[in-house]
């Protein structure tokens, strides 16, 4: 739609030849079209007298969107700059027509305020709501950018992304119990910014890790105890440990899968899997992470 069009090229223009995305509120919500939800709001009595409002109910606000620390659970959000919301989420479009709150939302740009009237507690508010795109725990795509990894033991980690799953076929017919699990990570909201899931995604073949070839598709929680952020984040805890030993634990916390190493064995073990393979770096990390 051109709509669409115009909307990438003033994103463009507005910063300096860079793409952001599309803007979101960064809240989950739920529709108000049950009567007794309405009425368990207490929506139908504003400020005493009868007086209908509608709006959502919102459920969960994503911690790095603007609308954290503003927004709260249970909040009904009544209207966006002065655009009424229905119990069902959508706003008027063109006459005869409606479409959903996200679409005028997707419209604004980075650094836009939105002006949102809520409902809470039984009174009626107004709260100023900066937007921007919303960044998920699992990415959608790396924008053209190769996919991170570390190589650790011949042990392959990767941070855990949409196009991975993909080609794993999490959308098949069938597909593993170790990618089931994953594919309910992809709507965990992100928690700090540059948080990422790790996964071992295969095993190159070395005498350092024999018993372990058979794993893949598992999600890392802990390296010695300590919990792991992200690839970066493994990265620094590998290169500054000083333990003789390296566990790495997996999901799930209670029962999960353990890998034991030798840390003086790893430093070998990683070159001599990387020359085999002609791997020119046992590590590719995300600039846009820490």
């Amino acid at each position: 739609p051109a709509s669409v069009v115009r909307h990438f090229l003033e994103d463009v223009r507005r910063n300096n030849g860079k793409y952001t995305g599309f803007c979101h509120l960064g809240i989950d919500v739920s529709f108000l079209e049950n009567k007794t939800y309405r009425k368990f709001l207490k929506m139908d009595n504003l400020e005493g007298e009868k007086k209908r409002i509608s709006g959502v109910c919102v459920r969960r606000i994503q911690p790095t969107a603007g609308a954290f620390g503003i927004l709260q659970p249970m909040d009904v959000v009544m209207a966006v700059d002065g655009i009424p919301v229905g119990n069902d989420g959508k706003i008027p479009f063109r006459r005869g027509e409606r479409v959903n709150l996200g679409c005028y939302i997707s419209s604004l740009f980075p650094g836009d305020v939105a002006t949102v009237s809520i409902f809470r507690d039984g009174k009626e508010m107004e709260v100023a709501i900066p937007v921007s795109p919303v960044k998920h725990l699992v990415p959608s795509h790396y924008n053209n950018r190769p996919p991170p990894y570390l190589i650790c033991s011949g042990f392959v980690f990767t941070a855990l992304s949409v196009p991975y799953l993909d080609a794993k076929g999490a959308w098949d017919d069938f597909y593993t119990e170790d990618v089931s699990y994953l594919l309910g990570l992809v709507h965990t909201p992100l928690k700090q910014e540059g948080d990422e899931v790790v996964v071992l995604t295969q095993v190159l073949a070395h005498e350092a890790n024999l018993g372990y070839e058979h794993l893949i598709d598992l999600h890392l929680l802990k390296f010695n105890g300590v919990e792991v952020k992200s690839l970066g984040h493994l990265n620094t805890l590998i290169s500054e440990n000083e333990e003789q030993f390296m566990t790495f634990e997996f999901a799930p916390e209670e029962g999960g899968r353990l890998i034991v190493m030798e840390r003086a064995l790893c430093e070998q073990a990683t070159g001599d899997v990387c020359k085999e393979h002609s791997i020119g770096s046992h590590y590719v990390l995300r600039t846009d992470t820490v």
